[in-house]
């Protein structure tokens, strides 16, 4: 049997199926799904006349809007591996992905085309991009084995891995996505997309399109343009992880909107108090999924009314994110690789056909374990019911005066302390406990940190921080994820810690 993906062929037959369907809105202008398949088309040919073979990686950095649509899929229909470049990455961070990746050509615009040259590397931009549509179906099937998407990890705790799948896993992932989203989309329908393209959004957009259903892609959330397409139904699905979820709910605190079908949420935990205020407006229409370079959605899926069900009384350690999805197998281990059973708390372990084949670092490219399992570092333990709930990271557990403890934990509690606003507990280290805890909140508000103690009640003494500090802005890495070690790094940059029974922090 040959192991091969018609991407071609199969946006071919999406066209002719809906050929009058919208394919993307911006905003501002909108493009048919026929006209979006053509500009495609006619990239992924320029990609195969210049010789560039499957599998090859190439760069894409654009923000969102129309072109990096047809560009993603540009590549997918050429067989290259596309490479995620986001277009707010410093200098030296495109420099760090593009050599990891080696990858030599990037698609981009005219307006960044200089800095990738700068770079040394060879550039196509969108404006060469001739407007004469070309036939998807003229692109042949490209190898199942070759390398099809190049991500990168967060970097949350050291330099990012370039994250390596093939085409028949994307191919197997889009199916799966599809075959997860439970109220099915169709001509008319449409999803508001806020975050990167390159990231969890474009997988939506790409099982969107294939039900002839429009996305509206905006550059981040623009609430200008955002709120009254809610308010007006213009959409009726959203995609919101919950720092999105966040801004949409502090902006329509005590509105009511209906007609929202599903609100996709995953990449964070999801906190109880952020729920309540996403339900309070849309209705319990979210569901949360676990998701994973390594291994991309859907992982675990909790649909909408298991989501009610479980915020309306959540219990035990760690935030719910559902049941596994089809061909996914997750694993709690110990440190020292036994499997836990039901209740105990371990490192998630993942298999599934649709993840990736390995990662590369500084020493190349370093396949899977021959178990297949991913070891994600992340905390987690199974409940009675099958469900997979995540406590924290591995290198997050704090140890301080021989208590490990998950920042997670402490966060939950503190959710809604300060507003819609962010709250990080970090680390700092210490010679009389080891580490100390110390909370972070996004905000200038003088009275947060005595709402904060008065919120941890219900949490053991020696879970409490040892300090409560306010910053304008917490770090995040491209992907909107609180970055710990850059707190702590500003932290120690400003305060000097005065150890001891009784420790705490004086400006330095």
């Amino acid at each position: 049997m040959r192991n091969e993906i018609p991407w071609g062929g199969d946006l071919a037959a999406t066209v002719a199926e809906f050929a009058d369907a919208e394919g993307v809105h911006d905003g501002a202008r909108a493009i048919g799904l026929a006209a979006l398949a053509g500009r495609s088309a006619r990239l992924a040919l320029m990609l195969r006349d210049a010789g560039i073979a499957p599998g090859t990686c190439v760069g894409l950095s654009l923000p969102n809007g129309i072109p990096a649509v047809w560009a993603t899929n540009a590549l997918r229909l050429a067989g290259v591996a596309e490479v995620g470049l986001n277009a707010g990455l410093t200098e030296a961070e495109r420099r760090y992905c593009l050599d990891l990746s080696a990858t030599r050509l990037v698609v981009t615009s005219a307006e960044q085309a200089g800095a990738f040259r700068t770079l040394g590397r060879e550039v196509i931009t969108i404006e060469d991009v001739a407007d004469t549509p070309a036939d998807p179906a003229a692109l042949p099937p490209v190898p199942g084995a070759a390398w099809a998407k190049i991500g990168f990890t967060s970097g949350t705790t050291g330099q990012p891995k370039a994250i390596v799948t093939t085409h028949a896993a994307r191919w197997l992932a889009n199916v799966l996505q599809r075959a997860h989203l439970g109220v099915m989309p169709g001509p008319g329908s449409r999803v508001l997309l806020m975050t990167p393209f390159i990231h969890g959004a474009g997988l939506i957009a790409h099982a969107f399109h294939d039900r002839g259903a429009g996305i509206v892609l905006l550059r981040g959330v623009d609430l200008a343009v955002a709120l009254p397409l809610l308010r007006h139904g213009a959409v009726d699905h959203v995609f919101a992880p919950p720092t999105v979820l966040a801004k949409l709910a502090g902006a329509l605190e005590g509105e009511r909107i209906g007609g929202i079908r599903t609100i996709f949420c995953g990449t964070a935990p999801l906190l109880p108090a952020l729920y309540a205020k996403a339900r309070a407006i849309f209705g319990p229409v979210v569901r949360i999924t676990y998701g994973k370079s390594e291994i991309v959605n859907p992982i675990t899926v909790l649909p909408p009314a298991a989501t009610d069900a479980y915020y309306a009384e959540p219990a035990g350690e760690g935030v719910c994110v559902g049941w596994p999805g089809s061909g996914v197998e997750v694993a709690i281990r110990e440190e020292t690789g036994a499997v836990l059973g039901r209740e105990q708390v371990g490192e998630v372990h993942l298999r599934g056909r649709h993840m990736s084949c390995g990662h590369i670092d500084a020493g190349g490219f370093q396949p899977l374990p021959d178990d297949g399992f991913h070891a994600t570092g992340d905390l987690g333990r199974i409940d009675a019911r099958g469900r997979l709930h995540l406590v924290g990271r591995l290198a997050d557990v704090v140890k301080s005066g021989g208590y490990k403890i998950h920042p997670d934990e402490i966060e939950r509690e503190l959710a809604g302390t300060a507003g819609t606003a962010a709250v990080a507990i970090v680390s700092l280290p210490s010679e009389y406990w080891g580490e100390i805890i110390v909370a972070v909140a996004e905000t200038d508000d003088a009275a947060w940190p005595d709402r904060a103690r008065a919120a941890l009640g219900g949490l053991a003494r020696y879970k409490h921080p040892r300090a409560f500090l306010m910053l304008d802005e917490l770090p995040r890495n491209p992907q909107g994820k609180i970055m710990r070690r850059l707190i702590r790094a500003a932290l120690l940059e400003r305060y000097r810690i005065v150890d001891g029974s009784h420790p705490s922090l004086e400006p330095r």
